[in-house]
């Protein structure tokens, strides 16, 4: 049994653990749901149902579920299909990987504006001259509303390298997979956080067979896979961002920010989080506040995320633990060839997880609790949110 239009719509958007990503009005081939207020919303009627879809009920579609993060199977459940062709030699709370390093960019126009190790912008930069990418899906900011991300796709490495570093604000990356479409991108490399990167996997390991069946013309259920397939096949590579949450634009950038720490956003050069929020200013001023407080403004539906790490990427990069080095998380043999080219060609330096003890510990301690923090949806067994060895621990009465 597939996932239903009718299901995402209550099981997740009324529900609330709708993550934004956008990916079900992505792969919508017939204009039913836009993106409104970071949610699908049902347009093609007004007077209908926020949960009823024509399509869903009359010819049959469903594309939309088959891709939402928080319906159907959860990144454990695709663990095993993902990684089924892989040699995966290790195995951990952050999930399956090959090696995981500190590394750090060597090229100087990305350590200039990078937030720690500079590995993702690289991973984009060597790929978009070289020719492995003909196009990337990031990130990017301009000067007309500062600090405020929005999903982008780039085809230069100058582009890259102006889209370097983070925000810590939503940002619905799938979206622009629509224009990178459009721009006649093939080969595009994927940054995202996790619960982005999901339904990338997701779209990549469906089965497109339930679409036939038997009340359909063929250009309809053609048309249908290629909605629900087409985004995902363009995806050469996957870059996932560790994150335990994001915060609600609003509330930290313009009430906490500009209104409690009188910084306009126009100031604002960098932003990180190293146990505490550190606001760089463009005068070379650093600003911390208290991460604790910040937390405060941490978007609800996050905490329906049990996946920290990326576990289904394949390169998960992050500064959890450390200033100035990217901890590197190579999971595929993709990933691997990729990484190990960045390394012969000069272009990251690494160092042993040895030297950074204090990251792994970071670095399992979050994941083990992300795991463990997530809500049971009503009508599902914890099984379903968790793997056995991670179900959250007893409470007492």
């Amino acid at each position: 049994m597939h996932p239903t239009f009718k299901q995402m719509m209550n099981e997740v958007v009324a529900y609330g653990s709708c993550c934004e990503c956008g990916s079900c009005v992505l792969v919508c081939p017939h204009n039913v749901i836009d993106y409104i207020d970071g949610k699908p919303k049902q347009v093609a009627k007004a007077t209908l149902p926020f949960d009823y879809c024509g399509i869903s009920e009359g010819i049959g579609c469903d594309c939309c579920a088959q891709v939402c993060p928080r319906l159907g199977d959860r990144e454990h459940h695709l663990i095993p299909k993902f990684f089924a062709n892989e040699n995966v030699p290790y195995r951990d709370v952050f999930g399956p990987y090959r090696r995981i390093v500190a590394a750090r960019s060597t090229l100087p126009e990305v350590l200039e504006r990078c937030e720690d190790g500079g590995v993702v912008t690289t991973i984009l930069v060597w790929g978009l001259r070289s020719g492995r990418f003909d196009g990337a899906v990031v990130s990017a900011t301009d000067a007309t509303k500062p600090c405020q991300p929005y999903p982008k796709a780039i085809t230069t490495p100058e582009e890259a390298v102006a889209a370097a570093s983070s925000w810590y604000t939503y940002c619905p990356n799938n979206l622009a997979l629509a224009d990178a479409e459009k721009m006649g991108l093939e080969r595009v490399a994927f940054v995202g956080v996790p619960c982005q990167v999901t339904p990338v996997r997701k779209m990549q390991l469906v089965d497109p067979s339930f679409l036939d069946n038997g009340r359909k013309k063929e250009k309809i259920i053609e048309k249908q896979r290629h909605f629900l397939k087409g985004f995902g096949e363009r995806v050469a590579l996957a870059i996932g961002l560790l994150c335990s949450e994001v915060f609600d634009f609003r509330e930290l950038m313009h009430e906490t920010i500009e209104g409690k720490l009188g910084i306009p956003l126009s100031e604002v050069r960098q932003f990180n989080v190293k146990g505490k929020i550190q606001i760089f200013k463009k005068s070379g001023e650093l600003v911390e506040y208290p991460l604790r407080a910040a937390q405060e403004t941490a978007r609800p539906e996050c905490h329906h995320c049990a996946d920290f790490s990326a576990e289904l990427a394949d390169i998960s990069c992050g500064g959890v633990g450390a200033t100035g080095w990217t901890i590197t998380i190579i999971r595929t043999t993709l990933g691997e060839e990729v990484f190990s080219t960045l390394e012969r060609e000069g272009l990251v330096t690494t160092r042993p997880m040895s030297e950074f003890e204090n990251s792994m510990k970071v670095l399992r301690r979050l994941a083990r609790k992300q795991r463990q923090r997530v809500p049971i949806p009503p009508g599902k067994s914890e099984s379903w949110i968790r793997p056995a060895e991670f179900a959250a621990p007893a409470r007492e009465s």
